[in-house]
């Protein structure tokens, strides 16, 4: 049976627990939380006791508040993303005809909190949100290999609600387009608050059933379902299983839906062609082409996320994160 997760503070040390009710959605919130008996580093560790018979759920709750939450996927997990997998947002960004899932790579020093602040480094103006749903392993999957329900069962242990951040004018405005470092910045990936585990026969029903939305200062600016994926879950992985060794705990980002504040304009797709070798000129004009639209982050800004779980109802909790300089 599927089981919400969190990890949490207790003065110096850090420990997993089981959420006893509600999972939390906000800063303010508390969390009733059965203490589990585990000798577990990371979250391949903790997947590795929940599928050697489950946990021990006999302790009695405590109450945990939400601040006091980190990251359940520990810092040892690669994180590969896939980009423009929802239709909306691939049409905001041009690209109308999808014909190849895109992949990239963030960061795992990227991780932080539910609940912990969204640092804007000082080389940063274009700063961007993107609400998603990351997969997370529990092994290896067979080596090129489309999985069919059971396989996805075996390969994937659960799910975790993530709002994969982006500096847009490093992303873009560097020499030769720098992804990498425009998605890694510390901070850059909220991740949690929860992790939802899910038995082998649950995963396949699950990932169809996921639901996500964001807000920016109370404004909705993101809703999807996992259904409308372009890319699924089960293609993704026999795709991937060719060229990378996944290891249990490793996380892959689903992508995010259409709602992004960087929506490329044909203004914008046209000055990455007439400047794609000139990084100053094209920089200058990418700040001033997005600067016509609504604004960036910035800080101050308060940015949630929820995570939800149709096929049986259950909330599965949200990140709320402040923008903050640095």
């Amino acid at each position: 049976m599927a089981v919400m997760i969190v990890r949490y503070r207790d003065g110096d040390e850090l420990h997993w627990g089981s959420v006893a009710d509600e999972a939390p959605s906000k800063a303010a919130d508390h969390v009733s939380v059965i203490p589990l008996d585990l000798d577990a580093k990371t979250t391949a560790e903790l997947i590795a006791n929940y599928d050697d018979g489950g946990f021990d759920l006999s302790a009695d709750p405590m109450s945990v508040a939400a601040t006091d939450l980190v990251s359940p996927v520990t810092s040892d997990a690669n994180l590969i993303c896939q980009g423009l997998n929802y239709s909306d947002h691939a049409s905001e960004a041009q690209h109308t005809k999808r014909k190849a899932n895109l992949f990239f790579a963030k960061a795992s020093s990227s991780i932080t909190g539910p609940y912990g602040p969204i640092e804007r480094p000082d080389d940063v103006q274009l700063l961007d949100y993107e609400c998603e749903f990351g997969i997370v392993f529990r092994a290896t999957p067979e080596r090129g290999v489309t999985p069919d329900a059971a396989g996805l069962g075996r390969a994937i242990a659960g799910v975790v609600l993530a709002n994969e951040l982006s500096a847009r004018d490093v992303q873009f405005a560097a020499s030769f387009f720098q992804w990498y470092q425009g998605k890694s910045y510390r901070t850059f990936c909220p991740l949690g608050p929860v992790l939802y585990l899910l038995d082998p026969d649950e995963v396949a029903e699950t990932l169809a059933a996921l639901e996500i939305k964001l807000w920016v200062n109370g404004e909705l600016r993101q809703s999807a379902s996992s259904s409308q994926l372009i890319y699924g879950p089960a293609e993704t992985l026999g795709q991937l299983s060719k060229v990378i060794d996944f290891k249990p705990g490793d996380v892959i980002l689903t992508g995010t839906p259409g709602g992004v504040t960087s929506p490329a304009t044909p203004r914008l797709v046209e000055i990455l062609k007439e400047h794609l070798l000139d990084d100053s000129t094209r920089k200058e004009a990418l700040l001033e082409e997005w600067g016509k639209g609504r604004p960036f982050l910035q800080p101050g800004d308060v940015v949630t996320a929820t995570l939800r779980d149709t096929r049986t109802g259950r909330d599965l909790g949200g990140l709320e994160n402040r923008v903050v300089d640095v």
